[in-house]
């Protein structure tokens, strides 16, 4: 009886790996739909590594497209598309969350291993409220897809700019929701073509709407729920709610303004020569790069500065809870505190309080594990492609371009330079998980392969080791 037992928890599946496994599995089952004859437009056939590809950038909500032209709109018919928008819905609420869907819809009870892989899911330190919490971040999510689509609606029918691309109410109404669960969900997807939004830049109204929804849905539930049921109060905010808000303004703000000033540096200089970027673009491609992957701007024509800035804003990426990718608000926060009291002597601490050793702890794991994943994958990339890319175009791509495109997999932001449709087979692979262990995060990866274990009562005798 005793062996059956041991046995029985020996195949027993961690909450972390169950998570990861529900990833893998929806991206197969919709990489299996987005390669079938009947999801892509007529005359139109796709390999099946861009199929795994499209399914694991929507499913991992990136926004990364390897397909030979480079357009959702091109390649996949409403069957296709409505295909990808559900699994960048799946991907932005979670498996976990889906699962305690249906596991409430059948027997309204969790038991502890289902409340234990929820929590884990949602990053979350307490199994208090969970059911009330699942229920709110439901209610926020389809409120602000929701509202995104109607606004966005009247904008396409309506404004002339989209005479084009919209053929009627139907196509307005479809092109809406599609866009409005793509930006809540930072997935950086869109129908219009292979250009994003470049063509529409100059549209204030849809700019700002697509940068809310954005920034809405980076921040995460939780930090939404605390600034509704505190009354929009800063100062009655938990400390989490402080940081991603703190952190998410800081970082837009100092987003916006390098981008700006990087991409104009000649023209100030010079005045004779054009301005590279207007302030709308740079306050856009700020609120982007953090996770969505939409772009108003030709970033093959981008400065280097630019692009390096870039990589360095996708790597924080959005919060905790939220649904972008990167190390995390908080996570850069924690870093920062601590190096500061590495400098100062004080114990980190925020707002009136002290953030925890294991909290940086944690911080400073994430941290290096998501850089040795980074360079793992980059040296791959360069290893498979041997040198530069070089198209029918005449359009080269470097490593700059390579790096790029890593560091977007992994904060599964889906911003390119234009290389990806041009990749070998073997770079498409590694750009494949490195967004399925940026959605998934490392540390989760990490535990679902190695077995946690208890701290022992004992430890080794201390000893100073030079440091710098």
């Amino acid at each position: 009886m005793k062996s059956f037992i041991e046995k029985k928890k020996k195949f027993e599946i961690r909450p972390v790996a169950f998570i990861c496994i529900a990833f893998l599995v929806v991206i197969l089952i919709g990489s299996l739909l987005l390669w079938a004859p009947f999801s892509l437009n007529e005359g139109i056939s796709v390999s099946y590594i861009d199929a795994l590809f499209t399914s694991t950038s929507a499913t991992c909500v990136t926004g990364l497209v390897s397909l030979p032209n480079a357009s959702v709109a091109d390649t996949y018919n409403l069957f296709g598309r409505f295909v990808i928008a559900v699994l960048i819905q799946i991907g932005g609420l979670g498996a976990a969350t889906l699962a305690m869907s249906f596991i409430l819809i059948v027997s309204n009870k969790l038991s502890m291993s289902q409340q234990t892989l929820v929590k884990e899911s949602w990053n979350i330190s307490s199994f208090k409220g969970l059911k009330k919490i699942f229920l709110l971040n439901l209610l926020i999510t389809f409120i602000a897809e929701f509202s995104g689509a109607f606004l966005l609606f009247f904008d396409l029918y309506f404004n002339p700019l989209y005479s084009e691309v919209i053929s009627g109410v139907d196509d307005a109404f479809g092109q809406a929701f599609f866009l409005s669960i793509s930006a809540f969900n930072n997935a950086g997807f869109d129908i219009f073509g292979s250009s994003s939004l470049i063509n529409f830049s100059n549209d204030i109204f849809l700019n700002l709407i697509i940068s809310f929804l954005i920034i809405f849905g980076g921040l995460g539930y939780l930090v939404v729920i605390d600034i509704v049921s505190k009354k929009f109060k800063f100062k009655k905010l938990n400390l989490h709610s402080k940081v991603v808000i703190s952190m998410t303004l800081f970082l837009i703000v100092l987003g916006t303004v390098s981008i700006y000033l990087s991409e104009n540096m000649d023209y100030f200089i010079d005045n004779s020569k054009d301005k590279g970027m207007n302030f709308l673009e740079s306050y856009f491609l700020s609120v982007s790069t953090r996770t969505a992957g939409f772009t108003t701007y030709n970033l093959y024509d981008g400065k280097i500065a630019t692009i390096l800035l870039m990589n360095a804003l996708m790597f924080i990426g959005a919060s905790p809870g939220g649904t972008g990718g990167g190390i995390k608000t908080t996570t850069a926060f924690a870093l920062f505190m601590r190096i500061r009291s590495g400098i100062d002597g004080k114990y980190p601490h925020a707002f009136r309080r002290s953030i925890s050793k294991d909290t940086v702890q944690k911080a400073f794991t994430l941290f290096f594990l998501s850089i040795l994943f980074i360079l793992f994958f980059i040296f791959m990339i360069f290893a498979f492609e041997g040198g530069n890319i070089v198209t029918k175009d005449g359009i080269t791509y470097d490593s700059l371009d390579f790096v790029f495109d890593a560091f977007s997999a992994f904060a599964t932001v889906g911003l390119t330079t234009g290389v990806t449709p041009y990749f070998s087979i073997g770079s498409k692979i590694c750009l494949i998980l490195l967004m399925y262990i940026g959605r998934i995060g490392p540390m989760s990866i990490s535990l679902s392969l190695f077995k946690l274990k208890r701290n022992p009562k004992w430890s080794f005798v201390d000893e100073e080791l030079p440091i710098g």
